[in-house]
């Protein structure tokens, strides 16, 4: 009779007995798909298989804050991306201990060539954010000046995670932290936040401040803002708004610059599938509308 296969959390369990990181990064990486990852980068073990190693570390060390912090510097200082993204994950407990050791990495790993461990540095600079959020919003800040495109797109992703908490009070402040990146050339940057960190979490939690926000944006001249603004109405987020939505998208379809207005028209198919109450009246008007016509003849092709 065959014996059963250990399971990971057997693995982790027995590794947390000895102590031994070596052996609980070597449980984790047996899961990684390897060549068999989709894209590019090497994969690693699941989601929920590292937020199972991270829980299990947290509670063996609970009573050692100085081992947990000397595992995580380890963890962050490996090759293997298993080891870096459970040392991200266990960055929200460091930081009281260690702010600018917390700063520090995230910054580094938000520019991972790795696209996971970005996605993770981005998602744990919210979670820090949520939980300290005075301390650590001038940091991110900062980030939203920086050279690299890919620390612009984690403070996007950070803010989208915090909002996601709907502090009543934060919506302003992380509206401002996104208003230079609305400008962001990088597409990188632009495809996470119109029609996703804006609309499935700032309009989803903020709808009244962000609406208005969105509306100063939709007047600006510039056309990335402007695209990012259309973009808005492109995802689910914006269907609950979509009479604004299609007011705004009305005064960014006089655009003649094909990024914007092509942007509009995706939008307006997306809107208009969802809600053809909305748009329907609408595109009559762009039909007769010389500076509008082309635009209503794109979207018409696929209503």
């Amino acid at each position: 009779m065959r014996a059963k296969p250990v399971t990971l959390e057997q693995e982790l369990a027995i590794a947390l007995d000895h102590d031994d990181l070596d052996a609980l990064v070597a449980a984790l990486e047996k899961r990684s798909s390897g060549s068999a990852a989709i894209g590019a980068d090497p994969g690693t073990a699941t989601v929920p298989e590292k937020r199972l190693t991270t829980r299990l570390i947290r509670a063996h060390l609970k009573d050692r804050p100085g081992k947990l912090f000397a595992w995580c510097k380890n963890l962050l200082s490996r090759s293997d991306y298993n080891a870096i993204e459970v040392g991200l994950m266990l960055l929200p407990g460091i930081y009281v201990r260690d702010p600018k050791f917390t700063q520090r990495q995230l910054l580094l790993q938000a520019d991972s060539p790795n696209w996971e461990v970005r996605e993770f540095a981005g998602g744990i600079a919210g979670e820090i954010l949520d939980q300290h959020f005075n301390e650590f919003y001038p940091t991110l800040k900062k980030w939203a000046a920086h050279s690299s495109e890919n620390v612009r797109r984690a403070v996007v992703i950070a803010t989208m995670q915090a909002a996601k908490a709907n502090h009543p009070r934060r919506g302003s402040k992380l509206l401002k932290l996104l208003d230079p990146l609305m400008k962001d050339e990088a597409r990188y940057v632009r495809v996470n936040l119109g029609q996703f960190a804006i609309s499935l979490a700032l309009l989803k939690n903020y709808p009244r401040l962000t609406l208005k926000w969105l509306n100063k944006h939709s007047l600006t001249k510039n056309e990335y803002a402007r695209w990012n603004v259309a973009m808005v109405w492109s995802a689910v987020g914006g269907r609950p708004y979509a009479k604004e939505g299609a007011r705004l998208l009305h005064r960014l379809a006089a655009d003649n610059r094909r990024f914007v207005w092509r942007a509009v028209a995706a939008a307006s198919v997306r809107l208009g599938n969802a809600r053809p109450e909305a748009m329907k009246p609408l595109l009559k008007k762009w039909r007769i509308d010389p500076r509008r016509k082309h635009v209503a003849e794109v979207v018409n092709r696929y209503l």
